[in-house]
């Protein structure tokens, strides 16, 4: 079971649990198979991150040149008189976790962004290739 960012989301992917509202109405139920239309309606709703089955997205080197990324570097360094401590330890791999949640949605977020810019500048330069066959 894998808590992702919304936008890292592909279809194929199950539902690990349901996804509910603030006010926990059920929106998916646990095990629906997302779709693309699924997806795009759960971005519609400003629902942020959703629990799929499996661990489906590597988040070990994600976002590690992002703003998120760096926070996740710093954390031994945060925690470091902190080793023994198990209470510590739990904060830190929480932090952790949410950073990488964070790091791999702007990683993705940027990337997203950047495809978008290329295909505006390969249409600006006349290279589609659905033209005469010329």
């Amino acid at each position: 079971m894998q808590k992702i960012p919304i936008n890292l989301a592909a279809p194929g992917m199950k539902l690990a649990k349901a996804v509910t509202k603030e006010n926990g109405m059920t929106i998916m139920a646990e095990g629906m198979e997302l779709t693309d239309s699924l997806i795009s309606r759960l971005e519609g709703m400003n629902i942020e991150r959703i629990t799929v089955q499996g661990h489906p997205v590597e988040m070990g080197g994600a976002g590690a040149g992002t703003h998120w990324g760096e926070r996740l570097d710093r954390l031994d360094h945060l925690f470091r008189r902190y080793g023994e401590d198990k209470w510590m330890i739990r904060v830190r791999e929480r932090m952790r976790q949410y950073f990488q949640i964070k790091a791999a949605a702007q990683e993705a977020k940027l990337r997203a962004v950047q495809a978008e810019a290329e295909g505006e500048d390969s249409d600006a330069n006349g290279d589609d290739n659905g033209g005469d066959g010329a």
